[in-house]
């Protein structure tokens, strides 16, 4: 076998202070340099950087041969029992008890609901100076994770969701350091998704299955415990903070590129969405893909190999980390023309070679097995989101803001995103939405 190229590193820490420093610069610079397979170290790990679409799709639909090595967080290791810690069949058996409550039209029954805890979260916003959007999207993407996920019970236990929810994320990212109030806000926030199904199981089955009513079933039918429910809900619910980043950086370009923006309030004036009609705005659906592609929360994903996986003439051997970055796959120029360009309209069925790149050169929400459970649902978010904002706001960038990334999980934008946010729609006296009551 031939050793895959890639940096030589330092002999003891190999590539680590260089992965460190800027990891995205460090495995798109590595791909456009070494190949679609390349080799570095970080200290005495052995890792592969893999760009090649058929081995990436060999990697994450081998159930045996690798298993789940994305690096967890605190709130992850708090909540074991999620779908997105299990693994093997346990995975797959809890995918397959949760797969009805996201199915498409079981959110989009979901989706009115859903737009209006977000107008209410979006009005407070205020105009005037530049502020960080990124919080209030962060708040109005939970309001809506908890409408789509929960159904009629989401409406019920929303406010509990959102005042504790956070708590807990602060202590368990290093945010906050009074562990009393987190051991409070945790309780709380378990008490809450409890009286919740207590209320399910006495008011009985909604007409659309949602993730609380999965649950309870597999609940009930002893596949799993109460606090397995908890744990696959909060992490289910922590999903808004990518969300919410995505969001962010969506008002970003469309700030940076205002013959898109005025397109797309165009399309949204047009079709006045309150939910699930959302789904009928292509343009706004191609600005969220495209968006996804230059920004993906996700930036890295990682697996070790249990067995020797070869690669034409390489070999990964057992130990050994395999990464695939979808923010390297959808930035790299064989699949994506003008890579680094936002342009909406290559998402456009009709546009030219649409259909012809492979799958893996975007994956945003992963691939295989493994595939996020919660595409449709972020999706849908992120529309809602963006039809609220744009058809009642305009959002503009300060002078001189540079949109770097600040953070790694998830890549979100410097500073929260600042923006200055102005009314773009005549006020009414009757049926003001919260967004237009905000501004008055």
């Amino acid at each position: 076998m031939i050793q895959a190229p890639g940096p030589k590193g330092h002999p003891l820490h190999g590539s680590w202070r260089e992965f460190r420093d800027d990891p995205l610069a460090f495995l798109l610079d590595g791909a456009l340099a070494y190949g679609d397979f390349f080799r570095f170290r970080l200290g005495l790990t052995r890792c592969f950087a893999v760009s090649d679409p058929a081995a990436i799709l060999a990697v994450f639909t081998d159930r045996d041969g690798f298993t789940d090595k994305t690096p967890s967080h605190r709130m992850q290791d708090a909540y074991p029992r999620s779908v997105a810690r299990l693994e093997g069949g346990d995975h797959l058996e809890r995918r397959r008890a949760l797969a009805p409550a996201f199915q498409r039209e079981a959110l989009l029954a979901r989706a009115g609901g859903a737009m209006r805890a977000v107008r209410g979260g979006l009005g407070r916003l205020r105009a005037g100076e530049p502020r960080a959007v990124l919080p209030v999207l962060e708040d109005v993407a939970l309001r809506s994770a908890a409408m789509l996920l929960l159904g009629d019970a989401g409406g019920e236990v929303v406010e509990s969701i959102a005042t504790e929810l956070p708590r807990v994320e602060a202590w368990l990212g290093h945010a906050a350091s009074d562990e009393g109030a987190y051991q409070q806000a945790r309780a709380a926030l378990a008490g809450a998704i409890a009286r919740a199904a207590e209320r399910r199981r006495a008011a009985g089955s909604p007409a659309a299955m949602d993730l609380l009513e999965a649950l309870v079933r597999a609940v009930d039918a002893g596949r799993m415990s109460e606090q397995d429910m908890i744990d696959e809900i909060v992490m289910m619910l922590v999903t808004h903070v990518p969300t919410a980043a995505a969001s962010a950086w969506a008002l970003v370009e469309l700030a940076r590129h205002p013959e898109v923006r005025s397109s797309l309030e165009e399309e949204l004036d047009a079709l006045a969405p309150e939910g699930a009609d959302v789904e009928r705005a292509p343009l706004l659906s191609r600005v969220v893909l495209e968006t996804l592609r230059l920004h993906p929360p996700v930036w890295v994903l990682a697996r070790e190999a249990r067995r020797e996986f070869r690669h034409g003439p390489h070999a990964v051997s057992a130990g050994d980390e395999v990464l695939v970055s979808p923010y390297v796959m959808q930035r790299l120029p064989r699949y994506w023309e003008d890579p680094e360009a936002f342009l909406p309209d290559r998402f456009d069925p009709a546009s030219p070679g649409h259909g012809a790149r492979p799958s893996a050169a975007f994956l945003p929400f992963g691939l295989g097995i493994r595939k996020c459970i919660g595409e449709r649902t972020a999706l849908l978010q992120m529309k809602l989101i963006l039809a609220a904002s744009l058809r009642e706001l305009r959002f503009e960038l300060p002078a001189g803001y540079e949109a770097s990334v600040d953070g790694r999980r998830p890549l979100v934008p410097r500073d929260g995103a600042p923006m200055a946010v102005e009314r773009r729609r005549a006020v009414g006296h009757v049926g003001c939405s919260p967004l237009e009551l905000a501004f008055r």
